[in-house]
Order: structure tokens, then sequence, then C-alpha cells
């Protein structure tokens, strides 16, 4: 087994034989591999830490560092100052102790700030404070959207009086910063349903929702689905677009309803006379009759008494003794009409309609490829849609309802789609999750590809210069060396082994043998 000073003695031999620019890519090689293991054995070496909480406000991240120092808990934050990790083996535990606190806070406090009871406070105090609570709970609910990374949350809250006139209602305002796109109209709305399920009094009407990056405030007065004009135009618009899209294209049409409500309410009484129609109430009709024959017979007993003679003559009646009278009356009307009117608010006044439908897109076979082109819709087109918009809203012209139809060419906007996660992201996430154990296995690479790349080139061309040096020594080195070898041999041995060697030499390499007696012959034999 060889030395210490053999190993350095065979290290200075290989190096000695080596170039310049050799003994340069040596020191090189030697230089990257001691830096890539200095790098990870410090990468190794420092602790594996792992987010705790992520895209919190700055002033939440610093509480909650100086709650995790005062626990004695080793943390980083992020150089924006919104995220901070722990240790990978103390993060189930940090999470449980500050969720035990109520930690972290989104922004601002909540209905924990009644956790503690505040017996000097007045009733002032405690309202305001409740106002704060109630704008950080809906601040905290609306940030849960998936979409949103801040949020601000205004309340004015109700006032109650004995007087209807002085009694005024909730109203809200809420400041919205995305992580990408902008608000659509149907983000706003249930937002603003969101805040006035959970405030007293706070109809959607009064929530103003703006987008942070998009000044334009939208109120839900008159947009609102719930409401009857804002359900009877969001129905009609929807049936123009399912009519008109499967002829124009779903992409190439765009309609806009307005209803136009009459809010007042009126009764109305009316009679009519109508002199043409006499109709005949009652008719009353009387005859009446006057008059007879006289009194027959002598006048005397012998005339009343019973049993008298027949033979009295009677007087014929006379007709001239009679008077008759006839009487009629009738009482007449004239036609009437009464009519008792009631019209309550909210019935249509007149329905708008404005229609836009896109350039028609014709395709045409050219050199093997597909061409398209655009032209704009001819008149008789423009008239059957308006027809055909016409039906469907019950278009009534003596109401003074209108249909417009206009062809422009529609502009194709690129819109802002949430981004998903790349391959770059996903392989970092990967990392992370196997940091440890790729970590090791990097070094190990490395270690490999620098045995491969750096050492092992240089150590066999080191082997190889040290061979071919070896190969052109003297040739009365070999000669010494043989001789030593055969110092053990007897006297005849060994001059029929050096004969052999020295023929052996001479006839495997005859240019170093004759180098070998030129450098004797000039050397005198030494």
């Amino acid at each position: 087994m060889a030395s210490g000073t053999d190993m350095i003695d065979q290290l200075r031999g290989m190096v000695s034989v080596l170039t310049t620019k050799q003994k340069l890519s040596l020191a090189g090689g030697a230089a990257v591999t001691i830096a890539t293991i200095l790098f990870f054995v410090h990468t190794l070496s420092k602790p594996d830490f792992k987010p705790l909480y992520t895209n919190m406000e700055p002033a939440d991240a610093q509480a909650l560092a100086q709650r995790l120092l005062g626990k004695q808990i080793v943390y980083e934050i992020t150089p924006d100052g919104k995220s901070i990790s722990v240790l990978a083996d103390k993060l189930d535990s940090a999470r449980l102790e500050l969720a035990s606190e109520g930690m972290p806070h989104s922004g601002r406090l909540g209905f924990e700030l009644f956790d503690k009871m505040n017996w000097g406070g007045t009733e002032f105090d405690d309202k305001v404070n409740y106002q704060r609570a109630l704008e950080g709970e809906l601040e905290r609910t609306i940030q849960k959207l998936k979409n949103v990374e801040s949020v601000r949350v205004h309340l004015v809250m109700p006032t109650d009086s004995l007087f209807v006139d002085r009694e005024r209602a909730a109203k809200a305002s809420v400041i919205l910063n995305l992580r990408y796109g902008r608000i659509t109209p149907d983000m706003q709305l249930s937002i603003a349903r969101l805040a006035s399920g959970a405030v007293d009094k706070l109809s959607p009407e009064n929530v103003t929702v703006i987008d942070a990056n998009d000044d334009r405030p939208t109120r839900f007065a008159e947009h609102d689905p719930t409401s009857a004009a804002g359900g009877l135009e969001t129905e009609l618009s929807t049936r123009i677009l399912d009519t008109l899209a499967p002829v124009v294209g779903p992409e190439a049409v765009r309609a806009n309803v307005n209803v136009e409500y009459d809010t007042s309410s009126s009764e109305e009484n009316q009679e009519t006379f109508d002199p043409k129609q006499v109709v005949a109430v009652s008719t009353q009709r009387a005859d009446e009759q006057v008059g007879g024959a006289g009194n027959g017979g002598v006048p005397g007993t012998s005339s009343n008494v019973p049993g008298a003679s027949a033979n009295a003559k009677t007087q014929a009646a006379s007709p001239e003794n009679f008077q008759t009278s006839h009487t009629e009356s009738s009482s007449y009307a004239v036609s009437k009409v009464t009519k008792h009117i009631l019209q309550p608010g909210g019935r249509i006044r007149r329905i708008t309609a404005a229609v836009v439908v896109d350039d028609v897109a014709e395709v045409a076979a050219a050199n093997g490829k597909n061409t398209t082109t655009h032209r704009k819709r001819t008149p008789e087109e423009l008239k059957q849609i308006e027809q055909l918009a016409s039906a469907v809203i019950g278009l009534d012209s003596a109401r003074g309802d209108n249909v417009t139809v206009q062809n422009l060419s529609f502009q194709k906007f690129t819109v802002d789609q949430p981004t998903k996660p790349g391959a770059v992201e996903r392989v970092r996430v990967t990392l992370t999750d196997w940091s440890t154990a790729i970590r090791y296995g990097v070094v190990l690479l490395l270690f490999a590809l620098a045995y491969l790349l750096l050492l092992r080139p240089v150590k066999k061309q080191a082997l190889l210069a040290f061979k071919d040096i070896q190969s052109r020594m003297p040739l009365k080195s070999e000669l010494s060396r043989s001789q030593s070898e055969a110092s053990l041999l007897s006297p005849s041995q060994q001059a029929l082994a050096l004969k052999q060697k020295m023929v052996d030499k001479v006839k495997a390499d005859p240019a170093v043998a004759g180098q070998m007696v030129q450098n004797l012959l000039r050397g005198g034999g030494q």
C-alpha cells in the first residue's frame, strides 16, 4: 500500500507532465466543483421553510410576525411583505396556535371587537364598533371570492325615526381590487345582494360597487333583474337574441330593450247620455164609462111591492145616456252609460328596442384556402330583422313603441381571461413539495457530472501523458532497472537476461534504441 508521500509524489509527477492548457482546465474544473459543493452544502444546511399565509396586507403580516416572534417560531417574510413562511415541521402547529387567537386578520377587525367588554363605552361607541365590525365581516366574506385580491367596504347605517320623512335607509359602497380582468355585471349584482342581505334596511339599489382598475360605478336601481322593469327588459332582450341568433349568429347580434312604466295611478267616473236612444220606462192606460137605463113602472107602492102585476110597463134604456173616457200616460228616459275606470300605477307606457347586428361573414375557397370576407347587410335583410324584433316584443305603434335596427361592424376585443398555471408554475409547485429530496438528488447528480465532465477527462489526459513520457524515457534507466532486477540472479543468468531485454527493446522500438546508442556515445558511455 502506497504511503501518503508516495501519493503526493505520484500527483506531482502527473501534474508535471501536463501542458499549461491541461493545468488550467484542471484548476478551473476543481474550482467549479468546489464552488458547487459549497453552494449545495449551504443550501442543504438552510432550514426548509413552508408558506404559512400568503396575499396578506403588510400590516397583517407585520402583526403576524410579531406574534410568531413572541412564540419563538422562526419565520421569513417575502420582500413584498405579503407572505410569511415558517419551518416545515412547525407549519401545522403555528397555524393552529394562530387560529386559536383569531389570526390573521383580513385588514380590519370583525365581530371580535366585542370579544372584550368595554364597560366604559357609550352607546355611540357601541354603534361605531358595530359598524366597523360589520364592515370588516363583509370585507372578509367578499374577499373569499376567487378573483378578489382585496376589498374595502363603507357603510352608512340606517336611521330610525318616529317621523317617516326623517327615516334614512342604509347605503354601502364597495371598492374591489381584482387579481385579473375586470368586474362583470353579474359579480357586481352578487356583491350588492350579498351586502343587502347582511345589513338591515339595505337594498341592492343603494349599493355602489366600483372596480379599483375601472372607476365606472354601477348601481342597481335600473338594472336589477328582480324588479318588474328589469325583469321584463331582460326577458325581451333574451327573446330577441334567441330569435335572431340562429339567423345572424350568436356573436353577431346585440339587443337592448327599454321599458317605460307609468307609475301614476288614476280613478275616473263617466256617464254618457244618448238622446237618440229613447226608451219607454212606464205606460198607464185608463177607460171610464158613465150612464145607463132609467127607472121603469108606475110610481108608487104597487110597482114596488113584490108580486105586483107584470103588466106594468118599463121604460127602455137610451144610448144617449152613456159617457165614455180613455186616458193613457207614458214615461220615457234617455239611454245612459256609466263607467268607473281605475288605472293602477305600473302600466307600460311604451317599449323601445335597439338591435345591432354585425356584418355578414362570407367564406370563399381560393387556391385551396378558405378566406373570409365581410359585407354590409342589405336593406331587405335589416327590414326582416326589424320585423322579427317587433313581433318578439309585441310592438304597439299606438302606444309609441319603436324598434331600431342598425348594421355596424363589431370590433373584436380581447377579454382578459384568468391565466392558468403554466409549466413553470407547475414545476415550481412540484419543486416546493419535493424540495428536500430534489436538493439531495441534485447534489449527487452534480458530483457525478463533475467527475464525468471534469475530473475524469483530466485524469485520463494526465495518465496518457505520463505513459507517453514513460515510453520515451532513456534506455539507460531501463537498463539500470533491469540490472537492479537481475542483481538477484547469478552472473551468467544476469547476462542472458540483460541481453534478452536489450534485444526485446531494440525489436520493439528501434528508434529509441538508436537514440540510446547515440546518447551513450555522446556521454562517453556514462
